[in-house]
């Protein structure tokens, strides 16, 4: 009788340990993650501070490449609206700008060749290539640069207006190639490339 009992006790463990599990897998919320939405309504230019936004937990096809989530709070407070932003709305890469008040910031063409697709507060790396024909070079010119426009032969970008002349003259008299940085990737630390063994170098690593 004993063991009976202990045999019909197992099996109710067993069977508690597969429904368990079938709860886990059948949970919608799994893969959700927690994200940064406006809390009250944000007009253009206001800062992000810490009581403008809140988190909440979603779960978004395609994955929150674009949204801000938990551990850039530092990063998000330090930015502005880039045009209103109501109450509840999930804040995007593109809703945002730098601390740079908005009223400050002056829109630059700058011509460079082919770049992947993007979109408006993307953000991109723009190096300088120079030197001679037999003798070229490449060396970061500015990074982190926010994006509002790819256009026919060019990108326009936003920048602070005390910068807006050296993009200017870069634009005017300097060949400049775009590399786009990925949403969330950390500020970039490209190195000078003067030679094909600095290439051969850097890009394998060593």
């Amino acid at each position: 009788m004993k063991r009976r009992w202990l045999v019909a006790l197992a099996a109710l463990v067993a069977g508690g340990g597969v429904s368990a599990a079938l709860l886990v897998l059948a949970d919608p919320t799994r893969g959700a993650v927690d994200v940064y939405a406006a809390s009250r309504d944000l007009p253009a230019g206001a800062l992000l501070s810490t009581d403008g936004m809140q988190l909440k937990r979603v779960s978004i096809e395609g994955g929150s490449s674009q949204l801000f989530t938990v551990g850039e709070e530092s990063r998000l407070s330090a930015m502005r609206a880039a045009h209103d932003i109501p109450s509840g709305q999930l804040i995007q890469r593109g809703d945002v700008t730098s601390e740079t008040s908005v009223s400050d910031r002056r829109l630059v063409f700058v011509p460079v060749g082919q770049v992947p697709a993007l979109s408006t507060g993307a953000r991109v790396d723009l190096l300088l290539i120079a030197g001679t024909a037999d003798h070229p070079t490449v060396v970061p010119f500015a990074l982190g640069v926010e994006v509002q426009g790819a256009v026919s032969g060019g990108l326009v970008v936003a920048v602070p207006a005390k910068e807006a002349a050296a993009f200017v003259y870069a634009a005017a008299t300097m060949h400049l190639a775009a590399v786009v940085a990925e949403p969330g990737a950390a500020y970039a630390s490209e190195a000078p490339i003067s030679s094909p063994e600095d290439a051969i170098a850097i890009a394998s690593g060593r």
